[in-house]
């Protein structure tokens, strides 16, 4: 992560895709009103550029303005309310996560909803419940990612989740969304869990795989399944 004052040196150096997010407030917002301007002003002069919002949650005023420069928004959407108040230490309930998704829609062209696999020290609690409240929203991509245990974190010692339940929670959002683009982006269990993530995600029927393995080209390969490359976020 880095600043954004750094922008132009990134896009000296031949980067035209950014990643503008930050750290969630204690009311489950990432503070973007402050770089706004900025922002805004580098694009008006960088009209190659391409800006992908992490928002947190919204409200109006923030998602007019972020709407009006972003080329897309990712919004992380939670299910439960007990996942809320245990991985956040948030009182907010996925009514609050539903409206916001969809007051960013109203400003938006091109909302991904992600959804965290495990995101509760690795075990299923809100995923399936995300998935049907998210139903009827009108979004673009849906994209997966898998909890890693992460050192220096309550959830260090925790498990990535298991491959059954990922799984079960591919399976039933190819159901639910038949016709939807569903990626597997970039938060990945690094080694041979990874390995064995993409090839169930290309079983499972996901459309788009972020940072690729050897072993996945291979497996494509050997089972005659054409793909395409490109350089850009999952969310684009």
């Amino acid at each position: 992560m880095n600043p954004v004052i750094q922008l132009e040196s990134w896009y000296a150096t031949g980067r035209r895709h950014f990643l503008i997010s930050g750290g969630l407030d204690a009311s489950g917002k990432i503070p973007l009103d402050g770089v706004i301007e900025t922002l805004k002003r580098f694009k008006d002069t960088h009209p190659d550029v391409h800006f992908n919002f992490h928002t947190g949650l919204v409200d109006d005023s923030l998602a007019q303005k972020i709407g009006k420069i972003a080329d897309s928004v990712s919004f992380d959407f939670v299910g439960s309310e007990e996942t809320i108040r245990e991985v956040y230490g948030m009182d907010k309930t996925p009514d609050d996560f539903l409206e916001s998704a969809r007051i960013l829609r109203k400003y938006t062209r091109n909302l991904a909803i992600h959804i965290t696999v495990g995101l509760m020290a690795g075990k299923l609690s809100h995923e399936e419940s995300a998935l049907n409240l998210i139903r009827d929203l009108l979004f673009e991509k849906l994209i997966f990612i898998i909890f890693i245990p992460t050192p220096g974190t309550r959830y260090e010692k925790a498990e990535p989740p298991r491959f059954e339940d990922v799984e079960f929670i591919f399976n039933t959002a190819r159901k639910i969304f038949p016709d939807k683009n569903i990626a597997l982006g970039c938060m990945q269990p690094r080694g041979n869990y990874r390995d064995r993530l993409q090839e169930l995600a290309v079983s499972c029927g996901l459309d788009e795989i972020v940072n690729p393995t050897r072993k996945l080209r291979h497996f494509l390969e050997e089972k005659g399944i054409a793909y395409a490359e490109r350089d850009a976020c999952c969310a684009f």
